[in-house]
């Protein structure tokens, strides 16, 4: 059997796996996918990290299309959007 390393799925899948791999990262998507939409305020405080640094790690989620977000005045709130990190959320807990 071959496996085409080039095809955009697997490069996707790999994406998400590289992204989850970062304990922040991880924390902040299963933090999502337990509690839905969250603003950073909440993810920093149950974190217990800078919001700068969850700022940080949510912006290369948002970029990796990980994360969904929608403004309400001057926040920003988050939804874990991806199926493939939903799924990895899932199989790990």
């Amino acid at each position: 059997m071959e496996i085409d390393i080039e095809t955009k799925d697997l490069n996707d899948k790999v994406t998400v796996i590289r992204l989850l791999a970062h304990p922040i990262r991880y924390s902040i998507a299963l933090i999502l996918y337990k509690h839905g939409v969250q603003n950073v305020g909440t993810i920093q405080t149950s974190l217990n990290l800078s919001q700068s640094t969850v700022s940080q790690h949510i912006s290369k989620m948002r970029e990796a299309g990980i994360v969904s977000s929608r403004r309400e005045g001057t926040k920003l709130f988050y939804t874990l959007v991806n199926p493939m990190a939903i799924q990895v959320i899932e199989t790990l807990g």
